[in-house]
């Protein structure tokens, strides 16, 4: 008789199991059920301000899943237009997410934050010496970016079929220019960074990856800028094609051939012999107008000397310029310092090279 109470207690205890494991389940310290929240990617549209030498800049991010376990990222900076950036890389892998500006690029941006529920809290890399502490929160759904991310299948007999990235503005204009963006690996963000830039302000912009080795005879891009014209949103006579670095004489390649260009716009175009500005006489040749951009604190191209020899590569026609904008880094900016006061200044867009790109496309 003395077992009884305890074979009660026991027999209650199963009954209640069922209903109590949910609660206690909630209230123990079992790291696994404090994950699950943010085990989905931290989509949204985020706010807030990085801080660098008592210096803020306002900041916001906007992060998508384009689909499962995929994300992409804007970052843009609301009093700094022009600055703004799609991150090159985005990955998440709860709860820390990592974003990159230009991977492999001393100069780029780098974000590492953890997520704390609407909440990103991190460190925000800028270059070499700069490393800006963050809070930023989540204020809702990701806006409309601006334009139409879609893409563009363009099929070249013996090739495979490639799907280009293609971005329309998203305004009421029945027709605009358009630019073929020709990218290596190595200045694929700088081409996304154009492209989206352009597309914002009345541009098509069509993203062409790296070379590829069967891509010898430049087949590809004229493949991409038939198909391009042949757009409803794209006026066809104003149609051409951008390269910067090596990538500038698969440009001049291309634009030898049929259908040729309306123009074209090169940057840091290494040009400082001989031999290498004859690559660019076709455009002389074809009278097909170039916009050519040097950054004066480029190294990697000897913008003096190129700028040189180019002027006359190309001609003296109408439309044609050459310009070096002294003072800029590669990706034209200027660098962040600290000014005579002491305060720190960030990075600025050069209105020359940014308003001059647009402004010259829109007059072709």
């Amino acid at each position: 008789m003395q077992r009884l109470p305890f074979l009660r207690f026991t027999g209650l205890v199963s009954l209640l199991a069922p209903l109590l494991a949910p609660l206690l389940s909630a209230c123990s310290g079992n790291s696994g059920a404090g994950e699950v929240p943010n085990a989905a990617p931290p989509t949204g549209h985020y706010e807030g301000a990085i801080s660098y030498q008592g210096s803020e800049l306002r900041t916001a991010l906007d992060l998508r899943e384009v689909r499962p376990g995929q994300l992409t990222a804007t970052l843009s900076f609301p009093q700094v237009p022009g600055l703004e950036f799609e991150a090159a890389t985005a990955s998440y892998k709860a709860p820390q997410l990592r974003l990159e500006e230009a991977p492999g690029q001393s100069d780029g941006i780098v974000v590492q934050a953890v997520r704390e529920g609407d909440f990103l809290r991190g460190v925000l890399g800028w270059g070499d010496s700069v490393r800006a502490d963050f809070v930023w929160v989540r204020r809702g759904e990701v806006p409309a970016p601006g334009f139409r991310d879609t893409t563009l299948t363009v099929t070249v007999s013996g090739q495979p079929t490639q799907r280009l990235r293609l971005l329309l503005p998203d305004d009421t204009l029945p027709h605009h220019p358009a630019l073929v963006l020709l990218a290596s690996a190595t200045d694929a963000p700088a081409a996304a960074r154009r492209a989206t830039h352009l597309a914002r302000r009345g541009v098509v912009a069509l993203l062409l990856p790296a070379a590829s080795a069967t891509d010898s005879a430049a087949t590809l891009p004229v493949a991409a800028l038939a198909a391009l014209r042949r757009q409803a949103a794209v006026d066809s006579g104003r149609v051409g094609y951008w390269g910067r670095g090596a990538t500038a004489r698969r440009v001049a390649a291309a634009a030898g051939q049929q259908p040729r260009p309306n123009f074209a716009v090169l940057e840091a175009v290494a040009a400082a012999t001989r031999a290498e500005a004859a690559a660019y006489q076709v455009f002389n040749q074809q009278r097909i107008p170039v916009l050519a951009y040097y950054a004066g604190l480029d190294t990697t191209v000897q913008a003096a000397a190129s700028a040189k020899r180019l002027r006359p590569a190309l001609g003296y026609r109408r439309g044609t310029q050459v310009q070096i904008v002294a003072g800029l880094t590669a990706d034209f900016r200027r660098p962040g310092r600290t000014g005579a006061d002491g305060q720190w200044q960030w990075p600025q867009p050069a209105p020359e090279y940014w308003n001059g790109l647009v402004e010259w496309l829109k007059g072709r």
